[in-house]
């Protein structure tokens, strides 16, 4: 019996990729001890900063992965020791409140402007309104204002402690609400669900309030999956083909053409695309 050969035929196809920005995207990580990698302990004993990643030393690493250019900027460095290697600025804050914070926010902006901002506040001060984080985004839309750069701001509900705590889950409740009142009436925000949609257990706790690296990890992810989103500024998506991966031999890129060059084997019955 005659054995069916297979014919493969070697083809090239020439995908454009639209660039929306040639620069790096500007990234501020912007919060409290969550943010800057603070916990309990280093409260008595406290680690170098250059130990310090949180959740940004692993979203460095899937964006950096998915082949996109950030960033990150802010008046802190925390994580420079780290192998490998990832961009340790940011603006984390151990211990700051809402009010803290948006007292310093049109500085920071100025001294490092960013076209991405990843808000995660309210751990110490989740007790009370939400206002605060109103008065942030405030200072940001006036650093929209008087330089006429917009700024993405993604802003997310807040992890919830080891041991559950209802008033952190009032607070996200309440923040819900006015963040949807706000994109109503036009401003550039995105909600991220970081209470519920990381999935934290107590296994991802150093303390009680701090997540361990398992805990970050998943932080990452979420604003991971939200920068992916197609109404992020500045990032491009990766481009793809109809021909399933199976056919994919090697994949080149010409970053000056702006081209990426798949080249596929074809069986002699054909691709159903």
């Amino acid at each position: 019996m005659m054995k069916k050969q297979m014919i493969q035929v070697v083809v090239v196809m020439l995908f454009v990729l639209t660039f929306v920005g040639a620069a790096p995207v500007r990234i501020m990580p912007l919060g409290d001890s969550i943010t800057y990698d603070n916990n309990h302990e280093d409260e008595e004993n406290p680690r170098p900063e250059g130990d310090r990643a949180a959740y940004r030393g692993y979203l460095w690493y899937s964006l950096e992965n998915a082949g996109y250019e950030a960033d990150f900027v802010g008046s802190e460095s925390a994580g420079y020791d780290i192998t490998p290697s990832f961009d340790p600025d940011n603006e984390g804050h151990p211990g700051w409140k809402c009010s803290d914070l948006s007292s310093k926010t049109y500085g920071y902006m100025i001294q490092n402007p960013a076209d991405i901002v990843l808000l995660h506040i309210g751990t110490n001060d989740h007790g009370t309104s939400v206002s605060g984080v109103g008065d942030i985004l405030d200072q940001i839309d006036r650093y929209e204002r008087d330089t006429g750069q917009p700024v993405k701001v993604f802003v997310a509900m807040i992890i919830d402690r080891r041991d559950h705590d209802p008033l952190i889950e009032d607070f996200n409740k309440n923040l819900t609400e006015f963040i949807g009142t706000r994109i109503r009436n036009d401003d550039n925000l995105t909600l991220i669900n970081m209470y519920t949609g990381a999935g934290l257990n107590r296994d991802d706790y150093e303390d009680n309030t701090h997540p361990n690296w398992r805990g970050y990890k998943k932080m990452a992810q979420v604003w991971y999956d939200a920068l992916m989103g197609p109404e992020t500024p500045g990032l491009y998506a990766f481009p793809y083909t109809l021909v399933s991966g199976a056919y994919i031999e090697d994949i080149d890129f010409n970053d000056a053409a702006k081209i990426v060059i798949f080249t596929t084997s074809i069986p002699n019955n054909g691709i159903t695309f």
